[in-house]
């Protein structure tokens, strides 16, 4: 092979268009990112499965552009439209779901009001909680409202014993 004076030249523009390439790709939004119509395809699902009401269909396509992390699992996300639980404003939302059913389910939305307005809304009892068929809801008061729908996975730990 005959090096010629323009080879380096072309390697070292490859290289610096790669890297513009690169850093394109990192500056440009995440391809997965929730817009405003995304998220009102899923939001009716959210709101159901926040209120304890119904568990969202996982299959669904709208539910497959939620943001996901490097685990599979959902991101915390911050509603790009104007979204309300029980009448009242959501900041954002976490979703858990094993995938194997034995953990469970939690949904967990942080309310943009008192606790007191979200205890009246989603009609909590006094210690803040409220049996659902699906799950229970339970109010956690730690510098921000928030109210998780809670539903029991598979594990069973009735056999277990400690030596």
């Amino acid at each position: 092979m005959t090096v010629t004076p323009r080879m380096p030249h072309r390697r070292g523009a490859r290289v610096t268009t790669l890297t513009a390439l690169l850093f394109a790709a990192l500056a440009a939004p995440a391809a997965h990112a929730l817009d405003a119509a995304q998220w009102q395809a899923v939001a009716p699902s959210v709101q159901a499965a926040l209120e304890c009401q119904a568990k969202p269909d996982t299959a669904a396509k709208a539910w497959k552009t939620l943001p996901r992390d490097a685990s599979g699992g959902i991101k915390t996300i911050t509603p790009p439209a104007p979204f309300a639980v029980f009448g009242l404003p959501v900041r954002d939302v976490s979703i858990f779901i094993d995938p194997d059913g034995e953990l469970g389910e939690s949904y967990t939305a942080e309310i943009g009001a008192g606790s007191a307005a979200v205890r009246k809304a989603a009609k909590l009892n006094a210690e803040g909680g409220r049996t659902t068929t699906m799950g229970e809801l339970m109010l956690s008061d730690d510098g921000a409202a928030k109210l998780t729908c809670t539903v029991a996975g598979s594990y069973d730990e009735s056999d277990y014993q400690e030596n």
